[in-house]
């Protein structure tokens, strides 16, 4: 391809694979938007979820008044994102999450819970169970079909699995495997982000440039919330329109890239690619 293996100073560096922070954005954005009660379906869901230990979570306890099961579930969160992290806090949260989760499952907080065990394995122990969490995060995806918590564990099990080093499979047939899954997303932004994971995996580990478009061009079209966390996708979609010979979607790539990324150097250099193009 013309751009992919410039320099670094180049307009449109080589990519890299890296976490979908795209849609981590986004869902962070929905955490402070709306009553907790007020939204529908899987947006009500979303603002359960809680990245950090943030004045947030004190606002979620304000309006935990008279709901025991919220009431425990904040708690659990401020202990979990307690600063400095430390593994005992991790641990205490598991309790009640754990409690929260066999008391019931089915219900907001209880599917809420579920993802959380999943995460304190994964990512909040001194010695993070990789395989278990890959477990817990498909059986929250199998057991929460087309809800919000189901289809975000889905997009962490897709992370585990397109980087699991020790994998018996080879890496075209966990993808295969992963983009069955990934057909049964409902959700907006999780349907982007799954996109754009294994978009971005056929273009880093070099599979198929192709499929890569292909991936990549499915997540642009779904628009986010927050383009600015989209500006990289936008480039790269660019660089492989062009290189497949889809102008139109190339030029219209470059110009959402100027419309989002304000400030960004690469700015004048986009500019003058789309002027290029457009003169061809």
């Amino acid at each position: 391809m013309a751009w992919i293996g410039q320099t670094s100073n180049s307009m449109y560096p080589r990519l890299t694979i890296q976490f979908v922070t795209g849609i981590v954005a986004v869902l962070a954005a929905a955490t402070f938007q709306g009553s907790l009660w007020g939204a529908g379906d899987w947006e009500q869901e979303a603002l359960l979820l809680y990245n950090s230990g943030s004045p947030e979570i004190n606002d979620l306890r304000a309006r935990s008044t008279g709901n025991e099961r919220l009431k425990l579930y904040a708690r659990a969160l401020g202990q979990l994102h307690a600063l400095p992290m430390r593994e005992e806090n991790a641990l205490l949260a598991k309790e009640t999450f754990d409690i929260l989760f066999e008391s019931n499952p089915n219900d907001q907080v209880g599917m809420a819970s579920a993802y959380y065990l999943a995460r304190i394995t994964h990512k909040h122990l001194d010695q993070p169970d990789l395989e278990a969490a890959r477990s817990a995060y498909r059986y929250i995806f199998e057991s929460y079909p087309s809800r919000f918590f189901g289809e975000l564990a889905f997009l962490k099990y897709l992370l585990i699995e397109l980087y699991n080093e020790e994998s018996t499979q080879s890496l075209s047939d966990r993808i295969a495997s992963l983009e069955m899954l990934g057909d049964q997303l409902t959700i907006p932004d999780m349907i982007r982000g799954y996109h754009r994971a294994v978009g971005d995996a056929y273009l880093g580990y070099e599979l198929s440039e192709k499929k890569a478009y292909e991936h990549l061009k499915v997540a642009y079209e779904i628009k986010s919330s927050v383009p600015e966390t989209q500006v990289e996708l936008m480039l790269t979609v660019a660089e492989l329109a062009e290189f497949f010979g889809e102008k139109d979607v190339a030029i219209a790539a470059l110009q959402d890239f100027l419309k989002a990324a304000n400030g960004d150097d690469r700015r004048g250099e986009v500019a003058l690619r789309i002027a290029a193009l457009n003169s061809k």
